[in-house]
């Protein structure tokens, strides 16, 4: 039943306006037989009478809007009906009193308390404030007593509306709270899938890059070695082979850790770190990269800052190798307490390589190095990439330790300068690195 009501007001407020006209309509009725009984309740003379008949039509009328209308038009309503009210001494007025007390209790519930009270003062003008006046001009005695307790009369309607118009807004508030947190979440949850599927995108490149490009450029080695040396060719195939299966590994784990409830070793086995630096190094030396590699100091143990470190390293070596023509590569690490600094610097293009090749990729897409910069901001850590003095190229990168999530602003610049580099400055240089 109450749902029933809540859904259909209207019907509600025309039921309260019916159940006025009916008694108002029983008022008048009563009215008349008392005039039959010999008691008036209508003046003599007949242009009195139709006056009287035309006010209260006018004020039925009047107040039965306000009733119709008190869920939308509170305050307006109760002011309507009070003016009703005022010079009012039909046997009407009892029912106009009544419809003023559920107008102003609507106030409250519909409007705000501030409201209530300014309604409670309007609705105390043509019922309380009449009797005050009237008691003192006739010096009754009990004017005072029938003035509180009128006032009274009305304050508790006013507080039965302030009170449920307080849960109301309250209820709503929770509501409108809900939906918030559930927006929220929303967006939350979708915010974790594109980083989710950022931090993907990072690893297959990462993965992918470096593993193609050091199979091709074993299986080029062992094709121009297969006729003069088949053994060396035979072990250069062997080792890309080897590449191949650690990529579909590695793969294989990043794509297992999606699947919820798996509990493969793929999907348990942990990522690369500051160890696994010189395997990948050989890696790179087996495909024909003359690379050295120094490290200083003790890694700080923070996994995630030693992933970082890795797929810096790891990115710029593939670079290298897509894109050095030959020149001999260092590496160097420099571990302390507070950040891990890592550095790969390549020379010049050896005589003989002027232009990349194109086997290995060509001019790169930028995104390798826009991965990286990605995995540093995450540490709030520096990044840059650039032309190196004396010629080469060189990659930087401060990565902080123990920090986790960071906000702090992400620097891009070429090595030696003040100015930032931009990222169409950061793809181009990818693909035509010395």
């Amino acid at each position: 039943m109450r749902r029933w009501l809540a859904a259909h007001p209207l019907a509600v407020d025309i039921f309260i306006a019916g159940s006025y006209l009916f008694g108002n309509g029983s008022l008048a009725l009563l009215g008349w037989i008392s005039s039959l009984a010999g008691t008036p309740v209508l003046p003599h003379e007949p242009p009195l009478v139709a006056l009287v008949v035309l006010l209260s039509l006018v004020r039925t009328v009047v107040v039965c809007a306000a009733l119709i209308l008190r869920r939308r038009y509170p305050l307006l309503g109760t002011i309507a009906v009070a003016l009703c009210c005022f010079g009012d001494d039909t046997v009407l007025l009892a029912g106009n009193v009544v419809a003023l007390l559920f107008l102003l209790y609507a106030v409250p519930v519909y409007r705000s308390v501030r409201a209530g009270w300014v309604a409670y003062g309007i609705a105390l003008l043509p019922t309380a404030l009449p009797m005050l006046i009237s008691g003192t001009i006739n010096r009754e005695s009990d004017t005072v007593a029938g003035f509180l307790i009128v006032s009274l009369g009305i304050l508790a309607v006013l507080m039965l509306g302030i009170n449920l118009g307080n849960r109301r807004r309250y209820l709503r508030a929770i509501i409108d709270r809900a939906h918030q947190l559930a927006r929220e979440r929303d967006q939350l949850a979708r915010l974790a899938v594109a980083e989710e599927r950022s931090r993907i995108a990072r690893d297959m490149h990462d993965i992918v890059a470096h593993s193609v490009s050091v199979m091709i450029a074993l299986s080029e080695g062992a094709a121009r070695a297969a006729e003069v040396a088949p053994e060396a060719a035979s072990d250069a195939m062997r080792r890309s082979a080897e590449t191949g299966r650690t990529a579909l590994g590695e793969m294989r784990r990043l794509l297992g850790a999606l699947q919820e409830g798996d509990d493969g070793p793929a999907a348990r086995a942990p990522q690369p770190g500051v160890a696994e630096i010189p395997e990948l190094v050989q890696s790179f030396r087996d495909a024909g990269l003359t690379v050295r590699l120094s490290e200083k100091g003790t890694p700080s143990g923070d996994r995630g800052q030693e992933v970082a470190v890795y797929r810096v390293v790891q990115e710029s070596l593939t670079n290298a190798l897509r894109h050095a023509g030959g020149a001999s590569v260092d590496v160097t690490l420099v571990h302390d307490r507070v950040a891990t600094t890592a550095e790969v610097r390549n020379g010049p293009r050896l005589s003989g390589n002027a232009a990349p090749d194109p086997g290995l990729g060509g001019v790169g897409s930028g995104r390798g190095l826009r991965g990286i910069a990605e995995r540093v901001r995450v540490f709030g850590g520096e990044f840059s990439a650039g032309p190196a003095e004396g010629g080469g190229w060189v990659v930087r990168a401060v990565v902080p330790a123990g920090l986790g999530q960071h906000t702090a602003p992400l620097v891009i610049q070429q090595p030696g300068t003040t100015q930032p580099l931009d990222r169409d400055t950061v793809e181009g240089n990818e693909g035509s690195a010395p």
